[in-house]
């Protein structure tokens, strides 16, 4: 099998050349048969910062692959829908995608709750779907065929139960929405469970006399939970995901933020390797919208990873196709992961504290 990806180092390297023709370049010669890859993600509502981090770093991947040739001989071309955050217009986007049949493959939804909802659409017709930032085990084991190409959900689990370790701290507790992320820490580690369907888990926490507490809710319920812990008096320590990594969890939390912790395998891109020159393609790209943001980094890597599985199936079959694509997506390994560790500060940004290969 072949492995997914590259390094980010070198899957940064044509950046700086790409650079320099951004502003100029056309695709060149005559007409190239094209196809098409769909986007899927909020670009309104209360998600929307999660579709305009990840469009331009589609786009800028996209850019790189056709300004020199195209993809064995194709354009590709993006068609990107806005799914509103929302499961039913998920399913209603997908569904849009499936009846154009230029369109081979997908990349969406961002969002546990999203992409579920509109797998059904994709089984139906043998799109195949690449999940990025999805940790949900369970999605890629039912008939539709989707990849995911981050981490699975255990080695984020054993992180938290490492810097559990290292912090010499032996009260923790996992307060849950009954995201994937406290499933797998439970499959590791037995752990008092405080539910946020609970009215009562605020005392429960206080009774319990936890040092830690693990959280595997979305941005803005973790930002809830940490400003109720600390305002009831709660000095322990608060770990949660790559989910924290997104804005709003400091908007709701405010200076409750300070001192909380999350690892990702998904680091800001001043933190990568290469990250300079991404950013700096991806602002030209963008024409200097808000900087990439967390969702950046995997969107353009998924987008690659897409890229070179069209490409084997065009070389193998001589055109692009859904069935091809499925194939070429199914025969690629995970690489190797690094997880990024960041510690918010008291001016309520995140500050890479460390890194763990």
């Amino acid at each position: 099998m072949q492995e997914a990806g590259q390094s980010l180092a070198s899957r940064f390297l044509p950046l700086a050349s790409c650079l320099l023709l951004l502003a100029s370049c056309s695709f060149p010669g005559g007409v190239r048969p094209s196809v098409k890859i769909g986007l899927v993600a909020p670009f309104e509502g209360r998600y929307r910062y999660v579709g305009y981090d990840v469009i331009y770093a589609v786009r800028l991947a996209l850019h790189e692959a056709n300004h020199d040739g195209g993809v064995a001989g194709y354009s590709v071309e993006l068609a990107a829908y806005d799914d509103g955050g929302d499961p039913s217009m998920a399913t209603e986007q997908a569904r849009k995608l499936a009846a154009d049949p230029a369109v081979v493959a997908a990349i969406g939804h961002f969002r546990e709750e999203t992409t579920g909802a509109a797998l059904s659409a994709y089984t139906e017709a043998g799109i195949p779907l690449v999940a990025p930032v999805v940790l949900g085990p369970a999605l890629a084991q039912g008939e539709a065929t989707v990849y995911l190409p981050g981490p699975a959900v255990g080695e984020i689990a054993v992180e938290w139960l490492r810097r559990l370790d290292e912090s010499e701290l032996d009260r923790a507790a996992l307060v849950t929405g009954g995201g994937p992320l406290g499933v797998a820490l439970l499959e590791r580690v037995a752990l008092p469970v405080i539910l946020l369907e609970n009215k009562s888990w605020l005392e429960e926490i206080r009774a319990s006399g936890v040092q830690v507490v693990f959280c595997d809710a979305d941005p803005v319920t973790a930002g809830g939970v940490i400003t109720t812990l600390r305002e009831a008096g709660w000095e322990g320590t608060f770990m949660g995901g790559p989910e924290l990594a997104a804005a709003d969890f400091g908007a709701v939390a405010g200076a409750a933020a300070a001192g909380a912790l999350f690892v990702t395998p998904y680091p800001f891109p001043q933190d990568a390797p290469g990250g300079a020159g991404f950013a700096a393609a991806y602002g030209a790209i963008s024409h200097h919208a808000p900087p990439p943001g967390p969702l950046a980094i995997p969107a353009y890597q998924a987008t690659w990873t897409l890229i070179e599985s069209l490409e084997q199936d065009i070389a193998a079959h001589g055109e692009p196709t859904r069935e091809g694509v499925s194939a070429a997506l199914a025969a690629l390994e995970h690489g190797a992961v690094t997880f990024y560790w960041y510690r918010i500060g008291a001016d309520g940004i995140a500050q890479l504290e460390a890194t763990r290969p």
